[in-house]
């Protein structure tokens, strides 16, 4: 029976299409960008481009793969297997993508939400190995998640559970892109640090911020560069950053109790400036025999989490 995998990470900048072995190895993995301006068809033709092109450059044969899983913002359905309407895919409403790579390939496809398949990812082959129950955390523009419960991915009703993002954390907060107010993205994302920085320099206080940034549009780098050079706008923003964290997980710890829970994501890269202060709010806000038991630690999957999400949601 063929060892291989193909994952697919579609997401609204690029597609990262590899090749995976069951254990988790990336045998190898091409990127294109997604070019999402123009609606989701051509975006389609250019998956199947990518697959036959990593094929081809790996020296392989449809024949040699087993299946394809494909990785999506949500909203999805994966029952369905349809893309339902991201607001990072324009045009991408109840698409059947499943159906269309299957018809293309004949081989079996699977659809997931991204999240979600980056916690199966790194439950099966990084941080989260041998755990029964642990929590996947993604905080990068946004923030997402999964949940794995005995030992099994939890999707919810239509495939959308986990969007820990989209927790309340001040009912009185600034209304996110979901519709609500104050959710957790709103407020511990690397988009609402950038947020937190231009309002700090708008606000005319003295900071290097403005000039790491230069010409660019301010971002969590710029902040995370200004914070290391000792800037003291930069360590009170990180401060918050780890604050807001810390809200957000204990209130994960109260509904999952898990084991572990692990942080991915661009601003993870960074958990060792926030960590101390992020703990110290966990501990004031959870309960202490579920904060006893449960780690808090960085992805082991980094970049090719998505393929290897991808190709888990098959394997």
């Amino acid at each position: 029976m063929s060892k291989f995998v193909i994952g697919v990470d579609l997401g609204g900048t690029k597609i990262n299409t590899g090749i995976i072995d069951e254990s988790g190895k990336v045998i190898l993995s091409i990127k294109v960008p997604t070019l999402a301006k123009e609606g989701p068809y051509p975006v389609i033709e250019r998956i199947k481009k990518s697959i036959y092109d990593v094929l081809i450059e790996a020296n392989m044969k449809l024949e040699d793969i087993k299946g394809i899983g494909i990785i999506s913002p949500g909203p999805i359905d994966s029952e369905k297997g349809l893309v339902v309407n991201p607001s990072n895919l324009p045009g991408w409403d109840h698409i059947p993508i499943v159906k269309l790579l299957r018809e293309e390939f004949k081989l079996p496809v699977m659809l997931d939400n991204d999240a979600n398949a980056a916690a199966l990812a790194e439950y099966m082959f990084g941080s989260g190995r041998g755990l029964k129950n642990f929590v996947y955390i993604t905080v990068s523009t946004g923030i997402g998640g999964g949940v794995i419960i005995d030992g099994k991915l939890y999707r919810g009703t239509n495939s959308n559970a986990g969007e820990v993002g989209h927790m309340t954390i001040n009912y009185n907060g600034p209304k996110c892109n979901c519709g609500n107010f104050g959710c957790f993205e709103t407020y511990a994302s690397g988009t609402a640090i950038a947020r937190f920085a231009k309002k700090a320099v708008l606000e005319g206080r003295s900071t290097l911020i403005k000039e790491l940034a230069g010409e660019k549009e301010i971002n969590a780098q710029h902040v995370f560069e200004a914070a290391i050079k000792g800037d003291n706008v930069a360590l009170e923003l990180i401060d918050e950053e780890a604050f807001y964290l810390g809200i957000g997980i204990s209130n994960i710890i109260a509904f999952a109790n898990p084991e572990r829970i692990t942080l991915g994501g661009g601003v993870s890269n960074q958990l060792d400036m926030f960590y101390n202060r992020m703990m110290e709010t966990i501990n004031e806000r959870s309960l202490k025999s579920m904060v006893d038991v449960c780690q808090i630690v960085k992805s082991e999957l980094k970049d090719d989490i998505g393929i290897l999400g991808a190709a888990a949601i098959i394997i």
